[in-house]
């Protein structure tokens, strides 16, 4: 039977009661990354990435040499002024890192697309507030077509590279939030099927031991297959011609909006079918 992977605190002793998992691990700071990397290691574990939730800008985040090797999903509120990290701009290019920005002002998406070009691997949080389509339209073409080189751009990226015209795509896995991918863990190992979950106190086991095998599980199975109320409450995501990169995941949005913008990554996704080449510049950790 195989796990998805785990989300969960750094609290070694809920890393000592699993061998052989692969584990998300939140942290508070940068500097607790290292210890985060060891706990996971030591109890016989591997660290898929640490993450961590910034309630300051990327401007006022220090990085260090001993962080650099650790693959790191660092949120931000906002990228601030560049010119105020200019000076760690090679570190921040040489650590395993990508930087989740929200996608929901014009200020953060022309952020994204500086930190892409100076070669930090970024993420547009698209979260149902403030979202700027024709912005974000463009910012996905730039991500996916631009040929100057640049660093990958998520979750466009993972969209054209996973597209298949006659499949849907999934890309919850980029926020962490599918369940096919990822559990979620709190500090007394009760499991949930999405960090909201987990923080407003919606569990589906007291523990990973009551789940048996994931993939038959009754709430992990119907998380995973929840795409089919939309046609059976005749919604309208249902008949949008974007609905298999989409599967309902922008239902909150006006639909004029996000339905363009379905429809529009459809369309880059097929020309870079025709436009692969190999990534530039170092590599970062795989979702």
């Amino acid at each position: 039977m195989e796990w998805p992977k785990f989300v969960c605190p750094n609290e070694r002793s809920l890393l000592e009661t699993f061998q052989g998992q692969t584990f998300a691990v939140r942290i508070r700071s940068l500097d607790e990354a290292r210890c985060a990397e060891a706990n996971v290691r030591e109890c016989g574990n591997t660290l898929f990435c640490a993450i961590l939730e910034s309630v300051i800008p990327l401007e006022a985040i220090e990085f260090s040499e001993d962080q650099k090797d650790i693959p790191l999903a660092l949120f931000v509120t906002s990228i601030g002024k560049v010119r105020k990290f200019a000076k760690r701009l090679d570190l921040m290019r040489q650590s395993n890192m990508r930087v989740y920005v929200p996608a929901n002002n014009q200020e953060n998406l022309a952020g994204i697309r500086i930190l892409s070009s100076l070669g930090i691997h970024t993420c547009a949080v698209i979260d149902g507030t403030g979202t700027n389509w024709e912005a974000l339209i463009d910012l996905m073409t730039y991500a996916v077509l631009g040929r100057v080189p640049h660093a990958s751009i998520q979750p466009f990226d993972f969209i054209a590279s996973h597209y298949h015209p006659e499949a849907w795509t999934n890309w919850g896995r980029v926020y962490f939030d599918d369940v096919a991918e990822f559990l979620h863990l709190d500090a007394q190992g009760r499991v949930g099927l999405c960090h909201k979950d987990l923080m407003e106190g919606r569990f589906v086991a007291g523990s990973v031991g009551e789940i048996g095998d994931p993939s038959k599980f009754p709430a992990i199975k119907d998380r995973v297959q929840s795409w089919k109320r939309y046609f059976l409450e005749n919604h309208p995501c249902a008949s949008c011609p974007g609905w298999k990169i989409c599967l309902g995941r922008l239902s909150a949005h006006p639909p004029d909006g996000c339905a363009e913008f379905a429809q529009e990554m459809i369309q880059v996704a097929r020309q870079s079918k025709s436009l692969q080449t190999a990534p530039e510049g170092p590599s970062v950790w795989q979702l």
